[in-house]
């Protein structure tokens, strides 16, 4: 339905609109591998979607740079992904530091990064593979829950298929926002997501055909 030419996805807005500042219910997937960097998170800013930066390997001073070059090249709202399979406290204060307000976490419990987090007025999305680690992130005080499935590239930890969790999920955290991830790569996923709940899509492979993506020229071939 969303791929048809007579619906614009412009139409589309949901309760993950109004939280973010956004205009489509699209977020980026932080990738890694310097595949996302400032032009690829920007240019989805910037197209009405949420860019995610990815810095949670990086040095402060990589992810200082990075905000502050997603800055000069979008004025929208963008992220900050970060994996908590690692120490994560300085990369959290220099992204507040640098005045991003939308914080990404992945794996591990958040509840300890919460507090800075929320006296910073930062909205906090984190990334679970189950309804029972989606209810403990939402009474910790997580904002939006990203529900991954196993058909997610990248870090996985779920064993559920995406559109199985998804209402699950959103059955368990109602009325916070689920977002879905994996697998998800047009309009007829995002609906599909919809339909079962979410409030928006979390798409990642699919960016790599995008020009702004730091990728070997064959991604994008036919």
């Amino acid at each position: 339905m969303l791929n048809s030419p007579q619906l614009e996805l412009r139409q589309v807005k949901t309760t993950l609109c109004d939280r973010l500042g956004i205009e489509l219910p699209i977020i980026q997937a932080p990738m890694g591998g310097g595949v996302v960097g400032p032009t690829l998170a920007a240019a989805v800013s910037n197209a009405g979607g949420l860019g995610m930066l990815v810095p949670w390997r990086a040095d402060l001073a990589t992810v200082r740079r990075q905000i502050q070059e997603t800055r000069a090249l979008t004025s929208r709202p963008f992220g900050v992904n970060l994996n908590l399979e690692f120490p994560q406290e300085e990369r959290l204060e220099a992204s507040l530091d640098e005045g991003v307000r939308i914080i990404s976490f992945f794996w591990r419990d958040p509840a300890a990064m919460m507090p800075r987090a929320k006296a910073a007025g930062a909205i906090v999305l984190h990334t679970v593979g189950s309804a029972a680690d989606a209810r403990r992130a939402a009474d910790c005080g997580v904002d939006i829950i990203v529900a991954q499935g196993w058909e997610a590239g990248g870090h996985v930890r779920g064993t559920v298929a995406t559109m199985p969790l998804v209402p699950a999920v959103v059955d368990a955290v109602s009325p916070v926002p689920v977002v879905a991830a994996g697998g998800i790569a047009d309009g007829r996923g995002l609906a599909a997501a919809l339909a079962l709940g979410a409030a928006g899509a979390w798409i990642g492979t699919r960016f790599l055909a995008s020009r702004e993506a730091a990728v070997h020229p064959r991604y994008r071939e036919p």
